[in-house]
């Protein structure tokens, strides 16, 4: 963010064709520390981007647009994109519901589990952890030596690490949003 608000200065005092010196003058901020805040190795006070703000005609919340890179994560997939299938077997089908899981700290999942199936037993490094909600249907976990019966609108939190396997011992399909953090598939 800190480089970011540097080069939107820049930007700004170049579009209305003013110098440093110029900026330095009209807002009393010291020359070398506005050239310090444009090329990032200094951040400033909001009392100087307000001054800096109003030298540049524009308000802050306007020198401020653009350098919050947090809305660059934002995802979205529609129905009619295709999701990425990771796993597709007679008994588990599993699809991802965002797209660059590479990018994200979070990988959601929705794995679908036919009647009398099952998945493979899996344990991931420690510090992996999962979240499961039962859309549709009830689910047996096995978690290590202890088993869960997660019924339909309910969820299960835990450490990946630990091993664990997913059962549906009924007939129809069982629906199970997934969400794996840090991010693995």
């Amino acid at each position: 963010m800190l480089k970011n608000l540097g080069q939107r200065i820049r930007q700004l005092r170049k579009e209305k064709g003013l110098t440093l010196v110029e900026i330095a003058k009209k807002t009393g901020v010291a020359q070398a520390t506005l050239s310090r805040i444009e090329t990032g190795t200094m951040i400033g006070t909001v009392e100087c981007h307000e001054k800096v703000a109003e030298t540049l005609g524009v308000g802050l919340a306007e020198l401020y647009s653009g350098i919050d890179r947090r809305y660059d994560q934002v995802s979205h997939l529609s129905q009619k994109e295709p999701r990425k299938v990771t796993h597709h077997g007679k008994e588990v089908h599993v699809e991802l519901l965002t797209q660059e899981s590479s990018k994200k700290k979070i990988t959601p999942l929705l794995i679908t589990l036919q009647g009398n199936g099952k998945t493979e037993r899996e344990a991931h490094e420690r510090g992996v952890e999962k979240f499961l909600w039962v859309l549709d249907g009830h689910l047996k976990v096995k978690l290590d030596q202890e088993e869960f019966l997660i019924k339909n609108q309910e969820s299960l939190y835990f450490d990946a690490s630990l091993p664990h396997q997913y059962f549906n011992e009924g007939q129809k399909p069982v629906r199970i949003f997934v969400a794996v953090s840090p991010s693995k598939i």
